[in-house]
């Protein structure tokens, strides 16, 4: 059977060719960065007394009645990663932003981060700014929450809801969730200590 033989050999060479710009583009896929227009323009800045935005917009931190910070990826990161299918793509770090509510305005901007470094010096900044207490128009709850994930197992942070709690800015049940304890007697006595 001269034709099947053939038709094996076929079909194996389809199979061939047809296989190369599917694993290229797997391939291809680790080391594509994430699409977005964007044009680089303007400045932001937090420093001791206010957030300074493009060098001309002072916000003073005694004005701002609402913040957040989305802090999404640097330039480089891996984004997209799904469990078992290489469809991740690399970051551009320009989807992190600041929203800052005043009485008077509301403000959204993105901004770009460069690098590993500046990622944890960022993430840094915010958790000494609000550890500063000079948000202090914002409710204690909002401004803990606003505290990166790899601070919240720290001593400081710890100390930070402590000390709300017996400033009574929030309640005890809440800050002690904040905290974070490993047992209930654990809760027990922390209960026992700072909100007796």
């Amino acid at each position: 059977m001269p034709l099947f033989d053939n038709i094996n050999n076929l079909v194996l060479s389809f199979i061939l060719l047809g296989s190369i710009p599917f694993i290229s583009s797997h391939i291809y896929q680790y080391f594509d960065y994430e699409r977005i227009v964007f044009k680089k323009d303007g400045h932001l800045e937090i420093n001791e007394e206010a957030i300074v935005i493009d060098h001309s917009l002072n916000i003073l931190y005694h004005e701002i009645k609402d913040i957040s910070f989305g802090v999404v990826a640097y330039y480089g990161q891996r984004i997209n990663m799904i469990y078992r299918n290489p469809v991740e793509q690399k970051s551009l770090g320009i989807r992190n932003y600041i929203s800052i509510a005043t009485d008077s305005h509301n403000y959204k901007y993105n901004f770009k981060l460069e690098s590993e470094v500046q990622f944890k010096e960022f993430e840094q900044t915010i958790f000494e700014l609000v550890q500063s207490e000079k948000l202090d128009h914002i409710d204690s709850k909002r401004r803990i929450k606003l505290v990166p994930a790899r601070f919240k197992k720290t001593s400081d942070y710890k100390n930070f809801v402590i000390k709300q709690i017996v400033e009574k800015r929030i309640g005890c049940t809440e800050g002690l969730l904040l905290h974070g304890y490993n047992t209930d007697d654990e809760a027990i006595e922390l209960r026992k200590k700072y909100c007796g």
